[in-house]
């Protein structure tokens, strides 16, 4: 029977472990927070896709077994990350199958082959025949309590002092060992790795100085947060229009918030259509709506337009295909910790007469995409896309499609994911490298073709 290593507690390595551990494989999942630690991270925000497509057949028929008819949402119903979590992913890694086999607080850190570099055995079938070595750090925290004696008070017949106070202190404890598997499965994602601001790519001045991770995540909108304040939202896809929807519902009870939305005009001629390209015939109803109203809210604020008199109290001044060049902290701004934000227009056709080259801002979101981190695997055998970062194979499959849906994808089968490091597979969204076009049922295939054909092939139970 194969050990089988899973990176990742979120939606395709749990349902990778159920699988697994339903087709008898010696399982164990390694996450370096909690169960479900990214979809919470993002738990007030609605999925366009229903629970049906984003779970399986043998994830739903186990927790039915476990847990009762009712227990599930409806297949067709929209939940949040957090309803996703708390009526699915948690329930999923409650079930008997999974228990004692996932570990939070456990980071992979390093996978390597054991006795072998990188550079050694390649192509051979000794190295294929040595097991993964898994450096895994563990973090655990304990609480304590100090209690502090009054050195004034009289000594107590025992010796003692009376308690004149104490303090809770929490402390933390990180521990490293090395587990070994026979297959790695990769299904660490991408979030929360994020892309850069700065033009091309690359961060822009200031960008790793003066801003956090925080600034890359998907805030929840409130007054106490964001109302009356000015907010730049970088980015063109749905999760800035997202924000930008709610910034500007935000905008009607605090009419002083003002949005920045920076998002990129879509090629061809779609161009003037608002930075949202929108799905013909999109099946989803709510990606659809979001995707209309949001270039809709663009169209009418945008840059150019800012003097008329329609725009002129519009919550929303849209700026397309321009570039920031820095950042740094305003030092007085409406009493807030702001930015000074200094602009790029040299690759602009133009956006009116007078375009502005700084802007002054109290609060960044930036919904700039993510990106695989590859490191833990950097010692092994692993063909990349030189464009997307994610295996060659895949991303081959990917580059050749035209369609912008991602309901269109499939999973190409199980031999686009194989690695030249036998046993070794990215699933999820990580295996689709920068390409943004993921969607949960298709890493759901990749589960499928993966553990009932590619590791049944090369392990017959």
């Amino acid at each position: 029977m194969p050990r089988i290593a899973i990176i990742g507690a979120g939606p395709i390595g749990l349902e990778a472990a159920l699988l697994a551990r339903q087709l008898n494989h010696d399982v164990q999942v390694f996450e370096k927070g909690r169960v479900a630690e990214n979809v919470l991270d993002w738990g007030h925000v609605r999925l366009f896709s229903p629970f049906g497509i984003n779970s399986s057949e043998w994830g739903r028929g186990a927790i039915r077994k476990a847990f009762g008819d009712d227990t599930l949402p409806r297949e067709d119903e929209l939940l949040t990350g957090r309803e996703f979590s708390e009526r699915y992913l948690i329930p999923l890694s409650q079930l008997p199958e999974l228990a004692g086999r996932i570990h939070e607080q456990c980071q992979v850190q390093s996978i390597s082959r054991r006795h072998f570099r990188k550079t050694e055995g390649i192509g051979s079938p000794a190295r294929g025949s040595e097991p993964f070595q898994l450096l895994i750090e563990q973090t655990a925290t304990s609480r304590s309590v100090i209690h502090e004696p009054d050195p004034n008070d009289e000594p107590l017949a025992d010796s003692g002092r009376r308690i004149r106070a104490w303090h809770e202190v929490e402390e933390r404890h990180i521990n490293q060992r090395v587990e070994l598997a026979d297959v790695v499965l990769d299904c660490s994602g991408t979030y929360p790795h994020h892309n850069w601001i700065g033009d091309a790519g690359m961060p822009c001045v200031g960008e790793r100085h003066w801003l956090s991770e925080s600034h890359y995540r998907l805030p929840m909108i409130t007054k106490a947060e964001f109302g009356n304040r000015t907010v730049l939202v970088i980015g063109s896809g749905f999760s800035a229009a997202t924000e930008v929807m709610n910034l500007a519902t935000l905008a009607t009870r605090h009419p002083r918030t003002k949005v920045f939305w920076f998002a990129n005009s879509p090629a061809g001629p779609d161009a003037s259509a608002g930075p949202i390209a929108r799905v013909p015939h999109d099946p989803l109803t709510e990606r659809d709506q979001l995707a209309a109203k949001a270039n809709e809210l663009a169209i009418l604020g945008h840059v150019s337009r800012a003097s008329s008199p329609e725009a002129r109290h519009h919550p929303v001044v849209w700026f397309a295909d321009v570039a920031i060049k820095s950042f740094k902290p305003t030092q007085t701004y409406r009493d807030f910790n702001g930015f000074d934000v200094e602009l790029d227009w040299s690759r602009s056709a133009g956006q009116g007469s007078n375009p502005p080259s700084r802007l002054s801002v109290d609060r960044i979101i930036a919904n700039v995409g993510y990106r695989p981190d590859r490191s833990i695997y950097e010692e092994l055998h692993v063909h990349e896309c030189y464009a997307t970062q994610g295996p060659i194979k895949l991303a081959a499959k990917l580059l050749g499609e035209t369609t912008a849906d991602c309901l269109t994808q499939t999973s190409h089968g199980g031999d686009v994911l194989k690695n030249p490091e036998p046993n070794f597979f990215i699933l999820g969204s990580k295996s689709y490298g920068r390409n943004s076009n993921f969607l949960l049922r298709v890493g759901l295939e990749q589960v499928r073709e993966v553990l009932t054909e590619s590791l049944a092939l090369l392990h017959p139970c």
